[in-house]
């Protein structure tokens, strides 16, 4: 079962209830929704929801997607759902709303400071903060290994010198700034040039929320860099063994016949 406070999805059966009352949606509407679900933390854009729902022979344009997304949100409203569910993140695409009501569950205990070290080095992390003006600001010691120009990551030198990923995000990167969206991910970012780079690599970026923050101090971004090269591999194989295995299975109805 997927759920996501009123709402819920049950895989088996296709059933979608808001509240308990029977959610009526359209098949490309539901595996909307299920995709959302499944990614709840994930800023979906129109091409990880293209690739994720259509075949090549069948690529909608994103005013297709939009369609379907109004149409997923008409039917939620129908149930009588209140909040909003799926949320447009402007230049990024959707994601599903991040609920609020769960400070009630959280203990008073955080993880030390030596924990998320431990963590962090664990995950194969390192970090970036840039200001206001992308501008870098500081940097974790191992960053130039997750860049393939290391050689133009300075303090003081602009986000987009080090990493070009980022050139057409400016404006991403700044709303998370000013508190317009909360954050944003990239998934996947394969390597061009410097061989001591990881082969994937998946960016996190988060704004500096600390209540220390006054008036006359500049915000600060957070860009996380994790190294996705283990996952990436095991999912392509993941999608080798189901391709050989649909193939094994069409090879066997073949035969049926």
């Amino acid at each position: 079962m997927l759920v996501y406070n009123k709402l819920t999805v049950d895989p088996n059966s296709f059933a979608v209830t808001y509240d308990g009352k029977i959610v009526r949606l359209h098949p490309k509407e539901y595996l909307l929704l299920e995709l959302f679900l499944k990614y709840p933390n994930h800023v979906l854009s129109y091409d990880v929801i293209i690739d994720s729902l259509w075949d090549d022979d069948n690529i909608p344009t994103h005013g297709g997607v939009r369609a379907h997304i109004k149409g997923l949100r008409k039917a939620l409203r129908e149930a009588d759902a209140t909040e909003i569910i799926i949320e447009t993140v402007h230049g990024l695409g959707y994601r599903l709303n991040p609920l609020n009501n769960h400070n009630s569950m959280l203990g008073t205990i955080s993880p030390p400071v030596s924990v998320l070290k431990d963590f962090i080095k664990a995950k194969s992390i390192e970090y970036l903060i840039i200001d206001t003006k992308l501008i870098v600001q500081a940097t974790s010691p191992g960053i130039f290994n997750y860049s393939d120009y290391p050689d133009m990551i300075k303090i003081g030198s602009p986000l987009q010198e080090g990493f070009p990923e980022f050139i057409g995000l400016e404006e991403a990167l700044l709303k998370i700034i000013n508190k317009e969206s909360e954050s944003f991910e990239l998934d996947g970012i394969a390597k061009v040039a410097n061989p001591d780079r990881p082969e994937y690599i998946n960016f996190h970026v988060i704004a500096d929320e600390s209540k220390a923050l006054s008036a006359t101090r500049e915000r600060l971004l957070f860009i996380f860099f994790e190294d996705a090269s283990e996952k990436m591999i095991y999912r392509q194989k993941l999608v080798q063994r189901e391709n050989e295995y649909y193939l094994l299975l069409t090879k066997a109805k073949e035969h049926e016949v």
